[in-house]
């Protein structure tokens, strides 16, 4: 059996508008591997809901062909792809639980059309209830909790059915940084001790360095950058990748907020604006502090951040450069390797953010 969850290939969805198509997801292929945390980011309009939604076929794809847990889904008769859809769990943003029913009676819900004794439902629930932190909450209705407790029993509830694909969309943009922190935490201890793997669809970068292995980001219903988070994060390729690395860093603010007060035009033909970059042992080395000494300029230090992005330090900072800046900038370049990268903040790069 593949070692690929999921597989999506040549997936595209057209919506018709009245007299307009909608491409909403174009040409996409995906490939999710059993056991990872695997992100999917995008502004809004991207089209990363309608392509989760492509996963469990709630969305049927224009065209393309959609492989789960090694079933071609688009083969299926209704029964089996009913089958085949209760091992993909699903949260989203607004919890979706029901008001008229105890947080026990939203987790066994699923359960209910399914050949089980009531005592077993209950006691499935119940050590759902316990795993999620809620054990105390059985008999509480949805409206008594806080948006943190209700997500934890719309996690409950997607585990109900034994998924092994639990789909997190947008779960954590309505709640408050520190409950966002807990459920990420929750979602991680799920994937190590179930080994559910799980797709997180979000916008927000810092979500996708707290938890996932790897990550596709979407512009216009395409997917323009691909890979493990660390190379992504610290490698940017693509303009909205980076646009959403530096705004998670807060290294794009930082910029914005430095070039208010300090005018690139005004620098000194020895000067030079520059963000730095430093991957792993870099961040650990003190490289720029050595090179500063052995080429004699002077470093102005104007921002600086250490994160760590999958198990991996990654460290940003932004510095004026005065003395022998040819020299330096060449040093600086041999150490790329070592895990030590450069940018040049110059008008263009200001105008950038600014657009």
């Amino acid at each position: 059996m593949s070692e690929h969850i999921i597989e999506l290939a040549d997936i595209s969805v057209t919506f018709n508008d009245g007299q307009q198509k909608v491409n909403a997801v174009q040409d996409v292929n995906l490939q999710i591997d059993t056991g990872d945390i695997y992100g999917i980011i995008g502004y809004s309009g991207a089209g990363k809901s309608t392509l989760v939604r492509v996963i469990n076929l709630l969305q049927m794809p224009t065209t393309g062909r959609v492989t789960v847990n090694g079933q071609q889904l688009q083969t299926l008769a209704p029964a089996a792809l009913r089958q085949a859809r209760k091992q993909v769990g699903m949260i989203f943003q607004h919890f979706n639980l029901m008001q008229s029913r105890t947080v026990l009676g939203n987790v066994i819900y699923p359960l209910l059309g399914q050949k089980i004794s009531k005592r077993d439902r209950q006691a499935k629930a119940l050590a759902l209830l316990k795993l999620v932190g809620l054990a105390d909450y059985a008999d509480t209705y949805p409206n008594k909790l806080s948006g943190g407790q209700k997500q934890r029993v719309a996690i409950a509830r997607a585990l109900v059915t034994d998924p092994q694909v639990l789909i997190s969309d947008e779960a954590t943009s309505a709640l408050d940084p520190k409950t966002t922190a807990a459920i990420l935490a929750l979602l991680q201890r799920l994937n190590r001790e179930l080994g559910v793997t799980i797709v997180l669809i979000t916008h927000e970068m810092q979500v996708i360095k707290s938890i996932c292995h790897h990550v596709a980001v979407m512009e216009n219903g395409r997917i323009v950058e691909r890979g493990p988070v660390a190379q992504v994060f610290t490698a940017p390729k693509a303009p909205i990748t980076l646009d959403f690395v530096e705004t998670s860093t807060n290294v794009r603010a930082a910029i914005q907020r430095i070039t208010r007060t300090i005018k690139l035009s005004e620098l000194a033909a020895n000067q030079e604006l520059i963000a730095f970059k430093f991957i792993g042992q870099a961040t650990k080395k003190g490289v720029i502090s050595q090179l500063s000494q052995e080429f004699k300029v002077d470093v102005n230090i104007l921002f600086a951040n250490i994160d760590q992005i999958d198990g991996q330090n990654v460290g940003d900072m932004i510095a004026i450069i005065t003395g022998d800046i040819t020299g330096f900038n060449a040093a600086v370049a041999r150490r790329a390797d070592q895990g030590v990268h450069t940018r040049l903040i110059d008008e263009q790069v200001v105008k950038g953010l600014s657009d």
